[in-house]
């Protein structure tokens, strides 16, 4: 029974039992009200009837007539209730004082059996014949009340606010500005609704309405962005069995809006463990199974957020199986897809990819699912599978959908080391938006364009802007890149000063500091510092596990250890070579590991063992084809046969490797006096604008002289 209700009916029990009546009401009248009082209703039923039998001309028998009814109702029997209001009413006079509160009552028990329309007519026929009835307000508050059942909550709010003006500091008021809360949160009137509730927060006493009244506060807050004030009002809602349930979600939400991470998955652990809630009352529309969804979700970020990744992607797993077809569902299954890439397993990523698509057939999340396809093929090396993916995305008509898909476009051109094609992509979704994540990765992306291409100068400008960018995710790595850029232009001294300069702003014992360290040995290699070397390459990789520089740092601690005379070059390779059989390595490591092993063959005069890594490294990764073919060319020249490395060295057409390889096989073809041949390579290049230019003209000139020279 509603704390309203009660109060109703026990205004009903101690009213007059008639207001023209004089002297004491009789025993039977008594005993009767004493049941009624102790909602001892059977004993009402039972005794009212004899009441009536006795003396059906008493002056209390209206009174009886309606506790009657009301016992009736209360015991489920509500047809027979309204029929006893029908008897009645036809036995009232005109003119009985009665008859207002017994219209109402006739509303307020329709309207509960859910016999709407008998419950309307009865409120409007009270406000139409009683307006200044006390049982006025009550009955347009009955209107109000049906106005919700129906969802007519701007209907509602009408009934429900002139109640509170008529009615002002009663408790009947109260129950009004209550309901108009809800009902302007229902209208999402957030701003509203908050300026209802607040006050009415200091202005309730019975605590099932204070509860109720802070539940909404907390929804209304919310709905505001207002997180830590709603989380406060959320607290003054949970001890109540109704409303603690729905408080629990509302308080884990804001917590986890906020980035209150462990209070968040605390409440929402509570949430989870807890039953349904149960009660009467108007409340918000059932969406527990919906709510079970968020809270998943907002658990299983917020534990990423702690560095908690299994116990979050257990969380994401519960929200994909348990609500596949849900928005968050795909958020969810995306972040496991996610977590599989970086553990290197791409199958399940590409089955549970395709199961999204399976359930979110729309545009916009077939776009969102293609993205991370088509990652997934490149990371496995299937260019055609990959550029088909994000080509789908591509066609998106969500701005940032369209750029991740270009920016994947340009990724796949540099795979293949189609370098200008790449910054054409990487160009394109700089158009798209500026500002954005993906704009900043297309600038890195640009910047590493330009270093491949050896525009050294254009690159360390980009790396130099976007160094600037702050607390940009990019940062740090374009820090590094600048680094890689001035060593390549032999600027060992900026590239120092750049390296001093992430010590000091990056924490010592961090990741980039780690990364930063590989490039300190490089500097104190080329110092003939070995011995320092070794110590930043055991710096770089504790402190940088599973980066690229911890990889490389491996290999030139591997080196190090060879030429110290610590190991055999034979262990090495071995080593290095279970390395590669164990398949943990990312696909460009594995690439970088190949060419690795095929320079150490190289080392022992083995050719075609290294022509062998050579083309493993180029299968792994196509955009080092042109300075693989390269190294191919150079090992047949050390192997004696100069027609294939000719072959080799003019096939190359991959800048820069496409100049260094004519070069290269200009030099091969004057070894085997094919003097003319080395001449028109030469002249070919002293008509491009080639660094190289100069010295392509000095050894034209030369072999133009001893051609003359020899006629």
């Amino acid at each position: 029974m509603s704390a309203a209700w009660a109060l109703l009916l026990l205004v009903c029990a101690v009213a007059p039992w008639s207001e023209t009546a004089a002297g004491e009401p009789s025993t039977d009248y008594t005993m009767i009200q004493r049941a009624f009082l102790r909602e001892d209703f059977q004993a009402v039923t039972s005794l009212a009837p004899a009441f009536f039998e006795r003396d059906p001309e008493a002056q209390e028998l209206p009174r009886v007539w309606i506790w009657l009814a009301l016992s009736l109702d209360r015991l489920q029997r509500s047809n027979e209730a309204l029929k006893q209001l029908d008897l009645l009413k036809i036995r009232l006079e005109p003119g009985a004082p009665l008859w207002p509160e017994v219209i109402f009552w006739e509303g307020e028990i329709s309207r509960l059996s859910h016999q709407t329309l008998r419950a309307k007519l009865a409120y409007r026929r009270l406000l139409d014949r009683f307006p200044n009835s006390s049982w006025a307000s009550q009955g347009q508050l009955g209107l109000g009340m049906i106005a919700l059942q129906e969802q007519a909550f701007d209907v509602a709010a009408q009934h429900v606010h002139e109640v509170a003006l008529r009615q002002a500091g009663t408790p009947v008021a109260l129950q009004a500005l209550l309901l108009e809360g809800f009902c302007d949160l229902r209208l999402q009137r957030f701003q509203e609704a908050v300026t209802v509730l607040e006050p009415l927060m200091g202005q309730l006493k019975e605590p099932h309405a204070l509860t109720q009244a802070a539940f909404y506060l907390g929804e209304s807050l919310s709905g505001l962005g207002r997180y830590r004030e709603a989380a406060r009002a959320y607290h003054q809602a949970i001890d109540s069995p109704q409303w603690r349930h729905p408080a629990l979600f509302g308080l884990g939400w804001a917590d986890y809006k906020v980035g209150r991470c462990e209070e968040s998955v605390e409440a929402f652990e509570r949430y989870l463990s807890e039953g349904e809630a149960t009660g009467h009352g108007p409340s918000l529309p059932s969406a527990d199974a919906n709510h079970r969804t968020e809270a998943l979700f907002a658990q299983g970020s917020c534990l990423m957020q702690l560095g908690k990744e299994e116990e979050a992607l257990q969380r994401f797993q519960e929200v994909v199986s348990g609500d596949p077809r849900h928005a968050l569902a795909l958020e969810s299954g995306l972040t496991i897809a996610d977590a599989y890439q970086k553990q290197g397993e791409w199958i399940l990523a590409r089955e549970l990819l395709h199961a999204l698509l399976q359930h979110h057939p729309d545009p916009l999340s077939r776009a969102q699912i293609q993205l991370p396809l088509g990652a997934v093929a490149l990371a496995e090396g299937d260019a055609a599978r990959a550029k088909a993916a994000f080509g789908l995305a591509a066609q998106s008509d969500q701005p940032s959908l369209r750029q991740a898909a270009l920016n994947g476009l340009g990724d796949i051109e540099m795979f293949l080391g189609h370098l200008v094609a790449a910054q054409r992509f990487y160009e394109e979704a700089l158009r798209v938006a500026d500002g954005t994540s993906a704009a900043l990765y297309a600038t890195y992306q640009l910047g590493h364009v330009q270093l491949q291409l050896g525009a050294f100068d254009e690159a360390a400008g980009i790396f130099t802007r976007l160094s600037a960018a702050g607390d940009s995710a990019f940062a740090d790595d374009a820090r590094l890149a600048l680094v890689i850029t001035y060593l390549s232009q032999h600027r060992e001294d900026a590239a120092r000063a750049l390296l001093d300069a992430v010590r000091e702003t990056r924490p010592a014992d961090g990741v980039v500091a780690g990364r930063a360290a590989y490039y300190e040995a490089l500097l104190a290699l080329s110092e003939d510092h070995a011995r320092k070397a070794r110590q930043l390459c055991e710096e770089a990789m504790a402190k940088a596990p599973g980066s690229d520089e911890a990889f490389e740092a491996r290999l030139l601690l591997a080196d190090l250890e060879v030429e110290a005379g610590e190991r055999p070059e034979r262990e090495v390779v071995d080593a290095l070579e279970r390395l590669y059989a164990s398949d943990q390595l990312p696909r460009h490591l594995r690439a970088r590991l190949a060419k690795r092993l095929g320079d150490l063959a190289r080392d022992e005069h083995a050719g075609s063992r290294a022509i062998t890594w050579y083309e493993e490294t180029a299968r792994l990764l196509p955009s080092m084809s042109g300075e693989i073919a390269y190294r191919i060319a150079s090992c047949h020249e050390e192997l004696g046969d100069l027609d294939e490395a000719a072959r080799w060295y003019e096939g190359i057409e991959e800048p820069p490797w496409r100049v260094r390889g004519l070069l290269a096989a200009a030099k091969v073809l004057e070894r085997q006096g094919r003097a003319a041949e080395a001449e028109a390579i030469y002249e070919r290049l002293a008509r491009e604008p080639i660094p190289e230019a100069q010295a392509v003209q000095e050894r034209l000139a030369v072999l133009r002289e001893e051609s003359l020279g020899t006629r």
